[in-house]
Parts: C-alpha cells; sequence; structure tokens
C-alpha cells in the first residue's frame, strides 16, 4: 500500500490557534501608537478630574478671611489641561505662569502624538465640582469630553451625579 504524507487534522487547528493569538497580540503593534496614546491620555485625564473631584469633597472649608477658598476646578484646552491657579477661581487660561510641573493633575500632550481635547458644552472648558463631587457650570447636566487622535476618537463622560468613566 501508498503511504500518504501530510497534515494532520489536529496540527493543522494547532496552527490556525496560533497564527490568531499571533494576530490578535503582534500585529497591531507594528500599527503605530496613535492608539495607543489616545488611551494613555484618556486614562490620564480621567485621573486628573477624579483628583480634582476629590480635592473638592475633601477641601470643603471656605475661609475668605484667610485666603483658603479652594477652587476645584480643571482646564481643559485643545492639546493640554491643568489648574492655572487654585486660590484664584477667575483664573481660566493656562497661560502666563502655568506649567505642567507645578501642577500634578496638569498635562501638556507632546505635538508628534497628534493627541487633542474638546469638550461638548458651549464656552470655556472649565470642568468644576462642588464639595459633594457633582460638576458644576457648563458640565452641570453632565457632559462629554473628547479625546481625538488620528486613529480614534475616545470619550469621557461625566454625569450629573458626579461619575466619571470613559466610554
Amino acid at each position: 500500500m501508498k503511504s500518504q504524507s501530510g497534515f494532520t487534522l489536529v496540527e493543522l487547528v494547532t496552527v490556525i490557534i496560533l497564527l490568531g493569538i499571533l494576530a490578535v497580540n503582534v500585529l497591531p503593534k507594528f500599527d503605530g501608537t496613535n492608539a495607543y496614546e489616545a488611551h494613555s491620555h484618556r486614562a490620564q485625564l480621567i485621573s486628573a478630574l477624579r483628583l480634582t473631584q476629590q480635592r473638592a469633597m475633601q477641601q470643603t472649608r471656605q475661609d475668605i478671611a484667610s485666603g483658603n477658598n479652594y477652587c476645584h476646578h480643571l482646564i481643559i484646552e485643545n492639546t493640554r489641561y491643568g489648574v492655572p491657579n487654585r486660590n484664584d477661581c477667575d483664573d481660566i487660561t493656562l497661560d502666563g505662569d502655568w506649567h505642567e510641573d507645578k501642577d500634578i493633575t496638569g498635562h501638556v500632550v507632546n505635538s508628534r502624538y497628534n493627541i487633542t481635547f474638546s469638550v461638548s458644552f458651549v464656552g470655556n472648558a472649565v470642568i468644576a465640582f462642588d464639595w459633594l463631587g457633582r460638576p458644576l457650570g457648563g458640565c452641570g447636566n453632565g457632559c462629554t469630553i473628547d479625546v481625538a487622535s488620528g486613529v480614534e476618537t475616545l470619550s469621557i463622560q461625566i454625569e450629573p451625579e458626579g461619575y466619571i468613566h470613559g466610554l
């Protein structure tokens, strides 16, 4: 009898499974870093928003005479966000003395990543919180912050009750 050579069904299925695992895990790494950067910047912005919210809930003492009237807001501009001055609620731009090294919630996006931020409400992109952690101002009824890259747009939702989460 003539012997037949070839692959068994088990060998073929094993090779297909291994190729599938490689395709899911390795091939996206060659696609570039823009999609990864968008996810990283969204997570970092969510952390900054939650930190600002927690500060608002913890620093509730309003003592105007001593100047301990803290502002609990985060200013979001096209490629950066931060807090210019925690003691001056009228300061709603990141110009002047603001620098990301002075503010642990602040961040400036490196231009090579092509990441931009935009807020869903009209007016200055100032996200503020009250002492219960609820958003104030333009975001008082809830709002969405988009983190856009060249590959995809990711969103952050701030609910009217104060819950901050990614979409």
